[in-house]
């Protein structure tokens, strides 16, 4: 479990985790340059229990964190959790006994009950799909598990390369996109996490990069498919959009991800900032497909009628703008 700033729910996640009716592991925690206590809370909770093992840094990111900790597992199976949930107290004896069973699963996931800052919930249960075809159809998309549930076999976990700096906003999009080349993934029908919704959360905050670093997820993806090399294999830094059709060393790429990201961004217009939506139309402008009528009446739905007339005009330039390049 990588920590950062999270004193206000650590301390309940921690406990969700050491009141496992399974109980025999060893249980890694990075404390990541927090510094505001959420370091002292866990370093008190490991002195009352031998099986925490606290390692506290200075501030490195969630990969470095979450692959420092995997360096040091000894186990054939190692779990998620994140700082803000807490896990249900027959998570790991149902994951583990799956996992047994079925010596094909790289990873496995659960369902969840998503809740607020204050612990309410806010669903009866998320649908995470069931069944490797299903889950695997779902991967090419989007991301058909939920991190903080998941359970691995530790070394298929390490033979698919562990997490990627470069995709630090999407990192385990991208690493279960990998596992998914060399062994089953799947998820258990039980909800066996409380998932914590906050404003606050990488998620929320950095939604565009996200959506960005998932497209090109997706697209190494494909290269590996393929039997190219995977264009980000050494990447600290994901290259610019416009410079794909050189790193990939054919036209069309460019314009094939951008697509993507305008797809995937369809439902976020109102909520995107007006540099982000600036973007967003000019490209739709050019004539870029991906967008739609839907993402206008998005924007009228939620209160934005000025965005919604700004990007009806995109639309009808970039029709215009892809008409003239067929004609």
């Amino acid at each position: 479990m990588p920590v950062y700033n999270s004193r206000s729910f650590v301390g309940t996640a921690v406990d969700s985790i050491l009141t496992q009716t399974f109980g025999d592991f060893v249980f890694y925690i990075v404390d990541d340059g927090s510094t505001d206590g959420t370091g002292d809370l866990v370093a008190e909770q490991a002195q009352r229990d031998r099986r925490i093992y606290l390692i506290q840094q200075e501030n490195r990111g969630i990969v470095a964190s979450l692959n420092r900790m995997l360096a040091l597992v000894d186990t054939p199976f190692v779990a998620r959790m994140d700082a803000d949930d807490i896990a249900l107290p027959d998570r790991f004896a149902r994951q583990l006994e799956r996992m047994e069973a079925d010596v094909q699963l790289g990873a496995l996931g659960t369902q969840f009950v998503e809740i607020d800052e204050a612990g309410r919930a806010l669903s009866g249960g998320v649908a995470m799909p069931v069944g490797t075809a299903l889950v695997h159809a779902e991967l090419e998309q989007r991301q058909p598990i939920a991190n903080p549930t998941a359970m691995f076999r530790t070394k298929v976990l390490r033979d698919a390369g562990l997490y990627r700096e470069a995709f630090r906003y999407c990192e385990d999009y991208d690493l279960f996109l990998r596992l998914s080349q060399i062994a089953c993934i799947d998820n258990l029908p039980e909800a066996l996490l409380l998932y914590r919704r906050s404003p606050g959360q990488m998620s929320v905050l950095n939604h565009s990069v996200q959506t960005r670093q998932a497209a090109y997820a997706r697209l190494a993806h494909r290269e590996r498919l393929a039997g190219r090399p995977d264009p980000f294999a050494d990447a600290d830094v994901l290259p610019m959009l416009s410079e794909l059709d050189r790193v990939l060393g054919r036209a069309g790429v460019s314009a094939e991800v951008e697509a993507e990201i305008l797809f995937a961004h369809r439902y976020a217009v109102a909520s995107m900032n007006d540099a982000e939506f600036a973007h967003y139309c000019t490209a739709v402008a050019r004539g870029t497909k991906g967008s739609g009528i839907r993402a206008v009446v998005r924007c009228l739905a939620e209160g934005r009628p000025a965005r919604a007339f700004r990007l009806a005009k995109a639309l009808m330039q970039g029709g215009l703008a892809n008409r003239a390049a067929d004609s």
